[in-house]
């Protein structure tokens, strides 16, 4: 234990939460978690003005003590110059703890190395001479397709993952060159996801997902009116496999 401890110090640790559900952290992640003195949360700032983090309530279902944790609001805006003066402001918060002697922890959800604003925090703190460990989690969109037994891809099957999008005519013809598209963040080009899910060949299955990992809050659909009628929040995404066999 005393070598853990050492081992802690050296280094801000950085742990993958994956998409929610406290029972996806990994055993390793969780171990850091427990060990840290000092827990850094992303949070935003509500309409009403209240500070909602969901790796905090990811946290305190693992049985994380609150005293532990420390909330960072950061700037949910396409203008990311609000957003890294908020990273700065928390890479400072997290030096002057690492230099008091703490065990430093990072939250991050999904996965730290994918598409995670953690990454800025991370470069930040290297330019500072601090070390940084980093623990894998589980991408939101490995947890989806677990959790509805998709497969993502399987033998000489292509993958493609997509956080931009510029046309309907770009996604429809990934779906023809015969990939699987996995649509992260769909909330952002939601328009012309739903002008290509109505162009889609028929050999093609949809699979839409909301806020994994929230109980109260997750849904699912692979019923293409039913994706049509829906308003695209914030935490979603859409995986598209096109069948090997034409549907019955």
């Amino acid at each position: 234990m005393e070598d853990e401890k050492e081992e802690m110090s050296n280094a801000v640790v950085i742990v993958s939460l994956g998409p929610g559900d406290p029972e996806l952290i990994t055993l390793k992640g969780l171990n850091r978690l427990r060990r840290a003195d000092r827990i850094f949360c992303p949070a935003t700032l509500a309409s009403d003005g209240t500070i909602v983090s969901r790796t905090q309530k990811i946290l305190n279902e693992a049985g994380i003590p609150e005293t532990n944790i420390r909330l960072f609001p950061v700037a949910m805006d396409t203008d990311r110059y609000a957003a890294m003066y908020d990273y700065a402001d928390v890479v400072r918060n997290i030096e002057k703890e690492y230099e008091a002697g703490h065990h430093v922890v990072i939250t991050a959800e999904g996965d730290a190395g994918f598409y995670s604003s953690s990454s800025c925090i991370s470069d930040m703190l290297t330019v500072r001479g601090i070390p940084i460990e980093r623990i894998a989690g589980v991408p939101a969109f490995i947890a989806c397709a677990a959790s509805e037994n998709i497969r993502i891809s399987e033998r000489d099957e292509e993958a493609s993952i997509i956080t931009r999008l510029s046309s309907a005519e770009e996604l429809i013809g990934y779906i023809k060159a015969g990939r699987t598209v996995v649509l992260m963040k769909v909330s952002r080009f939601e328009a012309l996801v739903k002008e290509a899910l109505q162009d889609a060949p028929d050999n093609v299955s949809f699979h839409y997902f909301e806020n994994t990992g929230i109980p109260e809050k997750a849904y699912y659909t692979h019923r293409i009116n039913d994706i049509l009628s829906r308003r695209f929040p914030y935490f979603s995404l859409l995986i598209i496999r096109t069948e090997r066999t034409q549907k019955a």
